[in-house]
């Protein structure tokens, strides 16, 4: 993976951690246009701050494999 793709599916994962913890509202909306494909109600309301968390520390990871590699040559 290329440190560009990193960063970037960092701040993606950063992005969505802090959405299902401060702005729910928008998780909820996202939820109601994804509901058929991709998410299920009762398992996102009870487990919305573990799925935060996991998006938080993936984007630490992510962030960091990416802004290491950048120093790389």
């Amino acid at each position: 993976m290329s440190a560009l793709i990193k960063i970037v599916t960092g701040l993606l994962c950063l992005a969505m951690g802090l959405g299902f913890i401060y702005r729910f509202d928008l998780i909820e909306r996202v939820n109601a246009f994804l509901r058929e494909t991709v998410l299920n109600d009762a398992h996102l309301a009870l487990e919305r701050r573990r799925w935060g968390f996991f998006f938080l520390l993936s984007a630490f990871l992510f962030l960091y494999m990416g802004l290491t590699s950048l120093g790389r040559p």
